[in-house]
């Protein structure tokens, strides 16, 4: 008998919840075969199994929160019983390959599910996407061989082939993923199968219910809030009348709590503002947006603000160091990477454009594109999300004029972009001043003073500003 643990997912992260269980008790597996989905404040996972036997006991129900080294399944494997041991169990044991069984009626596996969540406030637009990932391949010292589909020994939406993000918007809409037709690789069910399997139907996720008393409704203002908004909301009712309800402190509310006050408590925040006429940048976005190079690309004014932020690093690189409290240094990063907020159905996430220094406009625009279509679907790696070194946020697109933020726990600032909109502005000097309309924004940048100092603070913001209301100033940096 061989022992399953939860493993460690890293990060410091200590539990994970049990999303589902793609193995019944009864079931026999091989190694790497997927034994469950398992979501903890980074990401959606999928676990594979570490043993071939058959599967004894299932130790943790879906739903339940296992802390790291917690049991989760026992795995016949024919020999002679063994006792449990101590130790975590979350490697792929050496002595055999990975290979994945097929699952039933599909000829591929749905691509590890993670996400992200980080410290930054804001959001960015996002579209949505959906791939599948390739069954592993035998060992090249073991024939390859077509396995049948497997045949569950129960039916029902938990065994069809549909990734998490599908998943969750089939339980919010009430569809019974078994009656599906998916059009993804393989016959995997996307969230646009899900959407079409809705039809003219109402389509407004519905909250899910709270343990209120018998014949109490769920408030139909509850249905005008976003999915993230609308779980906090779901709890146990404190009084008979439900005027109050608690929610566990978890997931991504947990960890992102943790961070801010971690921030706050060690930073010495300070926040600059500055606001620019960024008329010429805006028409600079109308001529890319024509531009056949960039078509089918997310072009918009955050296109150019991250080019601008990578350029006005070049005089200020302090902005991209961090403070390491343990060595006692001021760590300079080499690279820029530029994390970029956006709000996604698990909540907030920052995923991360790698080495931005070197990347042209038209190479931002494909990243951005990318990861921010992968973040709405709940698709992104620990690749994606990790090793940010500068942040930017938009509370633009919330009509807002600006923010103060609070930076990451592991960078030194963080850039927030506000409403872009057409106000009266004097441009000329002397006795040819005139007032006209024009594009313009302010901006704000919250950085750590212990080792940004003010005079490297406002440099960074004014120069950002000018690359921004004056584009050919770029080639000056």
């Amino acid at each position: 008998m061989k022992y399953y643990r939860m493993p460690d997912p890293g990060e410091g992260l200590t539990e994970a919840e049990v999303v589902s269980w793609r193995v019944a008790e009864g079931d026999t597996v091989e190694v790497n075969d997927v034994l469950c989905e398992v979501e903890t404040a980074k990401s959606i996972v999928e676990l594979p199994s570490p043993f071939a036997g058959t599967v004894s006991k299932i130790r943790a129900a879906e739903g339940d929160t296992v802390q790291v080294g917690g049991p989760l399944v026992a795995i016949d494997e024919g020999g002679d019983e063994e006792p449990e041991p101590e130790l975590l169990v979350g490697h792929i044991a050496a002595e055999k390959g990975g290979r994945r069984r097929r699952r039933r009626g599909a000829d591929v596996s749905a691509q590890t599910d993670t996400a992200e969540t980080n410290t930054a406030a804001g959001t960015a637009e996002a579209g949505e996407g959906e791939d599948a990932a390739v069954e592993s391949p035998a060992p090249a010292a073991e024939p390859h061989r077509a396995e049948p589909p497997r045949a569950d020994v129960t039916e029902g939406p938990e065994h069809v082939l549909a990734k998490p993000p599908a998943r969750r918007l089939a339980k919010d809409l009430g569809i019974d993923l078994a009656a599906v037709s998916g059009t993804g690789p393989g016959g995997v069910v996307t969230r646009t199968d899900v959407k079409q399997a809705a039809g003219g139907r109402d389509t407004t996720p519905a909250p899910s219910a709270p343990a209120a008393p018998v014949g109490q409704d769920v408030p139909q203002a509850w249905r005008s809030i976003s999915p993230a908004s609308r779980k906090l909301l779901d709890g146990d009712p404190t009084d008979p009348a439900g005027a109050e309800r608690r929610v566990r402190i978890q997931g991504v509310r947990k960890v992102t709590a943790q961070a801010m006050k971690e921030s706050i408590d060690t930073k010495a925040l300070v926040t600059s503002f500055i606001t620019c006429d960024v008329t010429r940048s805006m028409e600079l976005v109308d001529k890319l947006r024509k531009d056949r190079k960039f078509r089918g690309l997310r072009v918009s004014a955050l296109t150019l603000w991250c080019r601008a932020a990578c350029l006005a690093m070049t005089r200020t690189p302090v902005i991209n160091a961090r403070w390491d409290d343990e060595s006692g240094e001021i760590v300079y990063n080499r690279d820029i990477n530029l994390g970029i907020a956006a709000a996604t159905p698990r909540g907030l996430m920052v995923p991360v454009l790698r080495g931005a220094q070197d990347m042209n406009l038209h190479e931002i625009a494909q990243e951005l594109t990318r990861i921010i279509a992968i973040a709405k679907e709940d698709r992104l790696t620990p690749a994606d999300y990790s090793g940010g070194t500068f942040s930017i946020s938009n509370v633009g697109v919330f009509g807002l004029d600006a923010g103060t933020p609070v930076v990451n726990r592991t960078e030194s600032a963080l850039l927030v972009l506000g409403t872009i909109a057409r106000r009266p502005w004097v441009i000329g000097e002397g006795a040819e001043e005139t007032i006209v309309p024009r594009w313009v924004t302010t901006m704000s940048l919250g950085f750590d003073h212990r080792l940004v100092d003010g005079e490297q603070g406002s440099i960074f913001l004014h120069d950002v500003a000018e690359i921004l209301s004056e584009p050919d100033t770029a080639l000056l940096y």
